[in-house]
């Protein structure tokens, strides 16, 4: 038998599901079946005009909200062919269409006068007309006032109108006269008056309905003064549903900030779709975010979920970023991720990427320039390393940055080097054992191993020595200084020490010391952890 290759797309992403496209058309004609109560002989028109290829790319919640919209709002669906650019408006745009046309004294709305089609829009083109051929198309008297129509929808009365404005109504076109009276309500009744503001076509056909509604909430519930609302004017815009939303279901506190104040902090954040707001949350609770600085928090927000999740695993499976997964500026360098990558391969070349920081990936060119030529150094800053500290033991271990800071190089060590060794010495010893031998952890790993494994075998129990694993530690450390007569300079990767030990002196020290220390009834082995410790940098 021949077999027959088919092109097919067997499935498609959407909505964060798998989708087979076998059944997304018969999906989507529920969907309008259900919440615009078309019949048999609608959905036949809809099959015919291949609403499945149409409509596929729209999320099904835009297909919801808009149905739900229309259904609500009275809007005829006579052509129901048009219904499908219709569907593809945002709702908030749609909302408004309607109102506006019901604002204005239009009785009877149908789909063909809010739709758009390409670049040609229904909407757009009435609003061009003149007020007397818009009363005339859609039947309003001639004597009757369009504004006083508009207002009545917000309780205005004839007296509180300006009687000037309403007779300058049949000069103008019906579009810049709805404007007009907005900018009216906004500047005598809103005491809004911003003169950029009417200039941005975006907001030309805003409903004064929903722009009321929507002062409301901001001034009650989000608690915002007018003079708030005076330099974040865009908030105006925003879609009033969307801002409840926020409000009814957002209750999380995220660095012990409650909504409303996020929203003062950062207003841009209404403008976010609510579900967009809940995965950045959801975000930010799975990688245990919640020390994040505000500003950090809110440009989380700019970063989409999968674009989030993409970059928080690069930065995991990085060895030279993996440090910074739990610093208070990490979604910072998530959303400055193209740049923090490059910089961090040209340093790479430079070979100075293990003295890098948080601020040298995120600071101004001319300060990083300064870096990588040698001007500036970053190295074992407090807090820096504080923070690393608080990262690998906890904050109750804090205190132990007076111990590090009594060693003569500790400015001197790379932060990356610090954060690498403790990993390396947690996969071996306690957090405790390591505390109270911190200084420790400034020495490269390749030292603390070998004289590791040399003291394992010269000082194993075979041997007739019992030592925990915290004097092993000790021990280690002692034997790393004691090369270097103490000096501090063990903290090198290359021996750059001056001073020339005496072997058989060194050795005859060590071995008196390991004496003392394996007999039971001297009293260095009664001595604590801390005690033993400063005991052995005498």
């Amino acid at each position: 038998m021949f077999k027959q290759t088919f092109k097919t797309n067997f499935i498609i992403k959407q909505f964060g599901k798998l989708i087979s496209p076998i059944t997304t058309e018969s999906k989507i004609c529920n969907i309008l079946a259900t919440n615009l109560k078309l019949d048999g002989n609608a959905i036949k028109i809809l099959h015919e005009n291949k609403v499945d290829s149409k409509l596929r790319k729209i999320p099904e919640e835009q297909i919801i909200r808009n149905c739900v919209i229309l259904q609500n709002m009275n809007v005829r669906l006579d052509k129901v062919e048009l219904l499908i650019p219709c569907l593809k408006l945002q709702p908030k745009t749609l909302r408004n269409r309607i109102l506006i046309f019901k604002e204005m004294g239009v009785k009877s709305i149908n789909l063909y006068n809010i739709r758009r089609y390409f670049s040609y829009c229904r909407f757009l083109l009435l609003m061009q007309k003149s007020t007397s051929y818009f009363k005339k198309l859609f039947d309003i008297p001639r004597n009757k006032s369009i504004m006083k129509i508009i207002f009545s929808n917000v309780d205005l009365t004839y007296n509180e109108i300006d009687k000037y404005i309403i007779k300058n109504e049949t000069h103008t076109t019906i579009g810049y006269y709805y404007q007009f009276c907005i900018m009216y309500y906004q500047k005598h009744h809103m005491k809004l008056d911003n003169k950029l503001f009417h200039k941005r076509k975006k907001f030309k056909y805003v409903s004064l309905t929903e722009m009321t509604r929507l002062l409301d909430i901001l001034k009650n519930k989000c608690q915002l003064d007018e003079k708030f609302l005076e330099k974040h004017l865009y908030v105006l815009n925003i879609d009033v549903n969307n801002v409840e939303e926020v409000l009814n279901e957002l209750n999380t506190n995220l660095n012990e900030k409650s909504v409303i104040d996020l929203i003062k902090l950062y207003p841009r954040i209404l403008l976010h779709d609510i579900s967009k707001i809940k995965n950045t949350f959801q975000l930010y609770q799975n990688f245990d975010l919640q020390n994040q600085s505000h500003r950090s928090i809110l440009q989380g927000f700019k970063i989409n979920k999968d674009t989030f999740i993409e970059r928080y695993t690069d930065f995991a499976n990085n060895l030279e970023l993996d440090v910074w997964l739990k610093h208070p500026r990490l979604v910072f360098m998530l959303y400055y991720h193209k740049s923090i990558t490059n910089r961090l391969t040209y340093m790479k070349h430079l070979n100075c990427s293990n003295n890098a920081n948080t601020h040298t990936y995120l600071s101004n060119k001319d300060f990083f320039l300064r870096y990588i030529e040698g001007d500036l150094s970053h190295t074992a800053a407090t807090k820096h390393v504080s923070y690393i500290l608080k990262k690998e033991f906890g904050d109750n271990k804090i205190h132990l940055l007076s111990s590090i800071k009594k060693h003569p190089f500790w400015k001197s060590i790379p932060l990356l080097r610090i954060d690498k060794t403790i990993k390396y010495l947690k996969k071996y010893f306690s957090i405790e054992d390591i505390c109270k031998n911190i200084q420790i952890i400034l020495y490269p790993r390749s030292l603390i191993h070998d004289t590791l494994n040399l003291s394992y075998k010269e000082y194993s129990p075979q041997n007739g020595y019992n030592f925990t694993s915290t004097q092993y530690l000790a021990l280690c450390l002692y034997k790393l200084e004691q090369k270097y007569h103490f000096s501090g300079n063990g903290v090198w990767e290359v021996e750059i020490s001056v001073f020339k030990s005496n072997l058989f002196e060194d050795v005859y020290e060590l071995d008196n010391l390991i004496e003392r220390m394996n007999v039971d009834e001297n009293e260095v082995m009664n001595l604590s952890g801390e005690a033993w410790f400063e005991h052995l940098l005498q």
